[in-house]
């Protein structure tokens, strides 16, 4: 059967850091080494390589790492190897800086709002997070610089309803952050995984997490009580050798419920996890998706008519998109 129909997205001239989906519509927003951000409108049916419909060229003076589109869909926010993040708005055909965020030591690795577009997350080599609050009009207040982790800080994520933020850290663990009286705090301490944590997301429900590592594994963790701010994490299954090198990306879909993997092994893998058993199940493999070349990123589009669709992007300087509906069935 063919459970790997794609289509290629072309335009970046280095590797691809990242691709987002946009909140409500199909459309893609990516970011690479050649310092640029593009938007692309996804069509399926079109076999041939496709254009970006708009691209911020040297959105940043170097490396634009992460970039994310905001729960409105109005904004994108960069994140670059400059040390800043940028916030842009489209005005007619093209995207304006409306604002810039400064503060980070050295390079910016991930931007992250939170459900309701009020926060903004970022991290940094310089091992911390911080927390902004968007006062509208392109104004952005910093409410919180958190500096727990003792290594780079590589993955901020926000819980899907709840204003609870999760780290992931090149020092081995992962750190749950809360606010409390205005003030932020690390109320836990995910350790488990033996290196690198690159990156995590949350089911739908926001219950569980997922983890994955330099050390080759997946992790899930549970958190009934995710509102009570006494309530921790506990580990409660763990799949070793998920890929056969480092995974660096995970998204676990909002609409089907399997979990998407990449890699430095050029895989892409697709689980299933079943709550009753704590059990992770291997489900796809999509062998060599950017040829040679790392996946650094994957992505389930969160609309819910498509959800089956996975954008990925790689060291080969492409963002894909897959139709896996058979898989997600």
């Amino acid at each position: 059967m063919d459970s790997n129909k794609c289509t290629t997205l072309s335009g970046h001239t280095d590797r691809v850091w990242q691709a987002q989906w946009h909140p409500t519509r199909l459309s893609l927003v990516s970011c690479s080494g050649d310092r640029s951000v593009r938007v692309w409108n996804v069509k399926m049916e079109s076999a041939n390589d496709q254009s970006p419909v708009a691209s911020i060229l040297d959105a940043h003076k170097r490396t634009v790492r992460a970039v994310a589109f905001s729960p409105a869909g109005d904004l994108i926010t960069s994140a670059g190897f400059d040390g800043a993040t940028a916030i842009w708005e489209h005005v007619g055909d093209e995207y304006e800086c409306v604002a810039t965020l400064e503060g980070h030591e050295n390079e910016v690795k991930c931007v992250a709002w939170s459900s309701s577009g009020s926060l903004l997350a970022t991290c940094s080599r310089d091992k911390s997070v911080w927390v902004w609050e968007s006062l509208g009009d392109g104004d952005f207040e910093c409410i919180g610089v958190l500096h727990e982790h003792s290594q780079d800080v590589k993955q901020v994520v926000w819980h899907p309803s709840a204003e609870v933020l999760v780290s992931a850290s090149y020092d081995d663990t992962m750190k749950i952050w809360r606010e409390k009286d205005d003030d932020w705090y690390c109320s836990d301490t995910l350790a488990g995984h033996s290196s690198t944590v690159w990156s995590v997301d949350f089911d739908t429900s926001g219950v569980y997490l997922v983890s994955v590592s330099d050390d080759k594994s997946i992790k899930i963790w549970q958190n009934r009580n995710i509102n009570d701010g006494f309530s921790l994490f506990s580990c409660v299954a763990t799949l070793e050798n998920a890929h056969s090198r480092a995974i660096y990306s995970v998204s676990w879909s909002k609409t089907h419920g399997k979990i998407a993997t990449c890699g430095g092994d050029n895989a892409i893998k697709i689980f299933s996890f079943d709550p009753a058993s704590n059990v992770i199940t291997p489900v796809h493999e999509i062998p060599a998706a950017h040829g040679v070349f790392d996946v650094n990123c994957v992505r389930w589009c969160p609309l819910e008519k498509s959800g089956s669709l996975l954008a990925s992007s790689g060291d080969d300087s492409q963002v894909k998109v897959w139709e896996l509906q058979r898989v997600c069935a």
